[in-house]
């Protein structure tokens, strides 16, 4: 396993397919850069964002063990920073042959499609609700989807980046938390963690079918326990 340093994952450091490990807020490219590399989260979480001319900061997706990033037909329009320690996959553009496990290259491509579209969907889903308490709840259940957990469900980003994800200020996504608590929808466990309490009313507030599994409407692939990332502050 390689250990990549900021701004090095996609320099050709590294061979097309291989594994990369990054460090905790390091950029694995940057917005503008040639789309020369596509890749997958195998552990961690990765966060891609937008930076305006006047410093504010879009951030445009949170990417979990499992989801694919980075696929692009020319350049970035994205930049893409590790919000853990984490490590993923770098795949080149070859669409031919097989890798090591005898996969279809083509078929590794198909699949990374397929989530990338996925993700876009579930930003779109986020940010289509009106009020901050739809969009926290919603972003909540799909954290506990994605990370595979109802109890004890950890929170890496922290509240600023959850604010730029949702188009939200820092003090409503805290105040909306604290309200969502007191309204025994969820548990906090410490500042790093949470637990649903009442997952249909959760999901209610959330525009949410609660006669369907919360995976069913994020995304049909469901991703099992990570493990416990770090650092939500």
């Amino acid at each position: 396993m390689i250990t990549i340093h900021p701004h090095e994952a996609d320099t050709g450091s590294a061979p097309p397919s291989s594994l990369l490990r990054i460090g905790k807020g390091v950029a694995i490219y940057y917005e503008g850069d040639p789309a020369r590399r596509w890749y997958e989260v195998v552990s961690g979480i990765v966060r891609t964002c937008r930076y305006h001319v006047d410093g504010h900061r879009q951030l445009t997706g949170f990417f979990y063990p499992g989801d694919f990033f980075g696929v692009e037909d020319s350049n970035y329009k994205e930049t893409a920073e590790a919000v853990t320690h984490a490590v993923i996959r770098r795949h080149g553009h070859e669409a031919t042959g097989q890798d090591e496990k005898g996969r279809h290259k083509g078929e590794d491509t198909e699949a990374a499609l397929r989530r990338a579209l996925s993700s876009a969907q579930q930003c779109i889903f986020l940010l289509g609700h009106r009020t901050a308490a739809e969009r926290v709840a919603a972003f909540l259940l799909a954290a506990s989807v994605r990370l595979g957990a109802t109890r004890g469900v950890p929170l890496p980003m922290s509240r600023n980046d959850i604010a730029d994800h949702l188009g939200l200020t820092i003090h409503t996504v805290s105040r909306t938390i604290s309200d969502l608590v007191r309204r025994r929808l969820i548990a906090l466990e410490g500042p790093q963690r949470f637990r649903i309490v009442d997952e249909a009313g959760l999901s209610d507030l959330a525009g949410e079918d609660p006669s369907l599994s919360p995976g069913q409407s994020f995304d049909e692939l469901t991703i099992g326990n990570q493990g416990e990332p770090r650092a939500f502050a």
